[in-house]
């Protein structure tokens, strides 16, 4: 599976409420881009790429995590025939914001958010980022968390490493041979796509990441490789004999050539 070709300009918005510095409540655009790949197994319209939800939505009444309204926004839009049927969603991790907005960095309990789009959608896939607590017991039986592993999903093999390189003792965090020693994992077994949260550096565009898994990267086909937790302004690159997409604070609608 290859990109064939990534939308610059979003087909749809959302707007929410995201925790700011010194406790200022920002207003932010969440931006909804298509992108096509060369093809997709039998029977998969569309799937979604996204991460680093970190707010709520505009009705502070209800006070939803934005991703619990994305999911449900991208269900009515298939229902209206907007959009095509959504097969799967890949959740890059980063899905929490305090409900006061009071504090940037939150870190909280997002099953709610995964079992959003398990509600609306056949599949949801994903890994978690640094600020997501998850309990697996609580998440719905179509939820599948990816830390080290793969699983096929519906004719594409994905495979995810969680969190970041940190202190171990913190928060989906790794030491650095662990994280590499998952990553290595993923990378040496045939997935179609590769779920981080913490992804490579962009040198070339002085893009923030790790060099030691652009290192890794370098020395391997895989295909697209998904991640977010550092927004990249350009958020496409081509890593070696990779794909390498950042949806940090976006959301790509993916559907084939021949759909």
């Amino acid at each position: 599976m290859k990109f064939l070709a990534i939308s610059e300009a979003p087909f749809y918005e959302i707007k929410y409420r995201s925790s700011g510095r010194g406790g200022e409540v920002r207003n932010v655009v969440l931006p909804f881009y298509k992108a096509i790949v060369d093809e997709l197994p039998q029977g998969i319209s569309s799937f979604v790429l996204t991460s680093d939800l970190q707010g709520r939505e505009q009705n502070q009444k209800t006070n939803r995590l934005v991703g619990e309204l994305v999911a449900e926004e991208l269900s009515l839009l298939s229902d209206m025939g907007e959009i095509p049927s959504i097969s799967f969603v890949a959740l890059a991790g980063d899905f929490y914001d305090h409900p006061q907005l009071h504090k940037v960095g939150g870190t909280g309990d997002v099953a709610g958010v995964w079992n959003a789009f398990a509600k609306e959608f056949p599949i949801v896939v994903g890994v978690l980022g640094n600020h997501d607590i998850v309990a697996e017991s609580h998440l719905a039986s179509n939820a599948i968390v990816l830390d080290g592993n793969s699983k096929n999903c519906l004719g594409i093999r994905i495979g995810g490493v969680s969190g970041i390189i940190g202190s171990s003792n913190r928060n989906q965090r790794k030491s650095q041979p662990e994280f590499m020693n998952a990553l290595a994992k993923v990378t040496s077994v045939k997935n179609d796509l590769i779920l981080l949260h913490q992804g490579p550096e962009d040198t070339a565009n002085c893009q923030e990441g790790d060099p030691k898994i652009t290192n890794h990267l370098l020395s391997k086909d895989i295909g697209i490789v998904v991640f977010g937790h550092r927004h990249w302004r350009k958020p496409f690159i081509e890593l070696g004999k990779n794909q390498v997409l950042n949806v940090d604070k976006r959301l790509y609608l993916v559907t084939s050539a021949n759909a």
